[in-house]
């Protein structure tokens, strides 16, 4: 199919040196997909017929790193960006404990085996910014996107049994771009998902990360309890499912996403991680949620700690983000105090910028709630008077879900 994409210069600077050096190569996969969603790509995927070896050789040593053991890639240094490339694969070996689980995805190939070993049509898409072409192997790709269908490429089943972290990230999917899995997909994914216990801690861990750091994650966790994923991903938060502070830990998330897409505060990682486990430590006080607990509680900083450590498991949080996401929750209380005597020295705090954040997303959660923009002023304005326009709360819309729920797993009503 003709037509033009919008790839960074950088990414065809690179498919173009590729292809001049005489290898296929393409821009490929979630790239291509948001593009013709009129999304915006958080990176720009590239996969070529030369080996690891053939990429360093083409880019030289120091700008090109040859990474990964179960599945060997290569990381292309431009300026600040990291330019992922990978070789074409055929169908890999699976492991021989009977699951068909992938150990090493190491066998080189051809474009068209490449495609067919991909786990969703609508990821599968291959496009040559050369020829100003988007190349459809599977012949489903273009249609599933404009049809809304998330599709398992040959035996669903299979896919998931080679890589259970692909149920996760067919998921993730239905909640960010509010699509339907197919019939076959979605039987396919209900039965498959104790397989999830499988998947390496350390993916799984960097897929949690990659979920904190989307504006969609209350989204996500909504979809991930309708379809039973969430027990097997995030047992603490499924176990609260139902309750007041599951209703609050999503109001929170959702308001911290939408100041993010509103341009109100930057992206981070330790903020959503202190949004989702502030109901729970409002728990571990004895609190009711929306309710904080007393400044000065002895053992307090002990308290938060073991709260976020627990939500989290099975994953594991990165130790930086993890603390940062303690040091955030510690300082609620004393923010909620307007006439705290150590005003001066908590402004001063490493964490006080992202802990006025949080605050913020606290008073727009709640109903009534008074604004404590005028009281705390942004980091940058510590040593003048500063007043926010805070923003009116904003009213979460109903999950309109896919038009098609699952059987006795779905609830038709809204979300809220």
């Amino acid at each position: 199919m003709k037509r033009p994409l919008a790839i960074s210069d950088t990414a065809k600077d690179i498919v173009l040196t590729l292809q001049d050096a005489g290898f296929e190569t393409y821009v490929v996969g979630g790239a291509v997909r948001d593009l013709l969603l009129n999304r915006t790509p958080k990176d720009f995927d590239i996969s070529t017929a030369a080996t690891p070896e053939e990429i360093r050789g083409v880019f030289g040593r120091r700008k090109a790193r040859i990474i990964g053991k179960r599945f060997r890639l290569v990381h292309l240094y431009a300026g600040n960006d990291i330019y992922e490339i990978s070789t074409f694969r055929t169908a890999p070996k699976s492991s021989d404990n009977g699951k068909n689980l992938i150990t090493s995805d190491n066998a080189y190939g051809t474009a068209q085996e490449d495609v067919w070993r991909r786990d969703f049509t609508m990821n599968a898409l291959f496009y040559d910014p050369a020829k100003e072409e988007v190349i459809d192997l599977t012949g489903m790709g273009i249609d599933d996107i404009n049809n809304s269908i998330v599709r398992a490429i040959g035996k669903p089943k299979l896919r998931f049994e080679e890589d259970p972290v692909r149920i996760l990230r067919a998921l993730k999917m239905v909640a960010q771009f509010d699509f339907a899995l197919d019939d076959a997909t979605e039987n396919a994914l209900f039965a498959s998902l104790p397989l999830l216990t499988l998947a390496s801690s350390s993916r799984l861990a960097l897929e949690l990360e990659k979920i904190l750091k989307s504006s969609y994650c209350d989204r996500h966790l909504e979809v991930f309890h309708d379809y039973g994923l969430l027990p097997y991903f995030l047992p603490e938060i499924s176990a609260i499912w139902g309750t007041p502070q599951q209703k609050y830990l999503c109001d929170l998330l959702y308001e911290r996403n939408c100041r993010l897409d509103e341009g109100l505060y930057r992206n981070s990682v330790s903020l959503a991680i202190a949004c989702a486990a502030l109901p729970f430590v409002e728990m571990a006080f004895g609190r009711e949620a929306g309710t904080l607990w007393q400044p000065g509680i002895p053992g307090s900083a002990a308290i938060i700690a073991q709260c976020v450590d627990n939500i989290f498991k099975p994953q594991n949080l990165m130790v930086r983000m993890r603390e940062s996401a303690c040091r955030i929750l510690s300082l609620q209380a004393q923010l909620e105090d307007v006439e705290n005597p150590r005003r001066g020295e908590i402004m001063q705090q490493r964490a006080y910028a992202h802990a006025r954040e949080l605050m913020m997303i606290r008073h727009a959660a709640l109903p009534d709630a008074e604004d404590m923009a005028k009281i705390w002023p942004k980091g940058s304005e510590r040593r003048k008077t500063h007043q926010d326009n805070f923003p009116p709360k904003r009213r979460k819309p109903k999950f309109k879900g896919n038009g098609r729920k699952p059987e006795a797993k779905w609830n038709k009503k809204a979300d809220e």
